[in-house]
């Protein structure tokens, strides 16, 4: 498993905590995360909260623009557009992110979630600020 520094950071943050995320990739402007399905994410009609979702991209594509970020650098979500491909049915949801374009203050991802069969569940790009810490 390789896992950049920064994004174990990231991990050990109280939202990544409270979501209960595994990072099973996170370097080179790349992550992949999964969330274990848990009653509290579901909405009435028992799948997955589509806020939930959401957040597992965002947190994939974060981590992945981490990755290339100089020590002295953070980024921050300017905006997040999802496509919801499917309800989420399984135990596990894995978030993919990859980055399209890295500029000096602007970054582009992509983010796919998918289940553990494979089933492709979400899409969505993300445009990140990069900030001075």
């Amino acid at each position: 498993m390789d896992i950049h520094s920064r994004v174990k950071t990231m991990a050990e943050g109280n939202v990544w905590k409270l979501f209960g995320v595994n990072v099973l990739k996170g370097t080179d402007g790349e992550c992949e995360l999964e969330i274990e399905m848990k009653e509290e994410f579901t909405q009435s009609y028992g799948s997955m909260h589509g806020g939930v979702i959401a957040t597992a991209l965002d947190m994939s594509m974060a981590a992945a623009i981490s990755t290339t970020l100089e020590d002295n650098k953070y980024c921050n979500t300017i905006d997040l557009y999802t496509s919801y491909l499917r309800p989420m049915a399984g135990s596990r949801l894995i978030a993919k992110a990859a980055i399209v374009k890295n500029g000096k203050r602007v970054a582009v991802l992509n983010a796919d979630a998918f289940n553990e069969e494979g089933k492709h569940i979400a899409t969505a790009r993300g445009t990140f600020m990069i900030l001075d810490k």
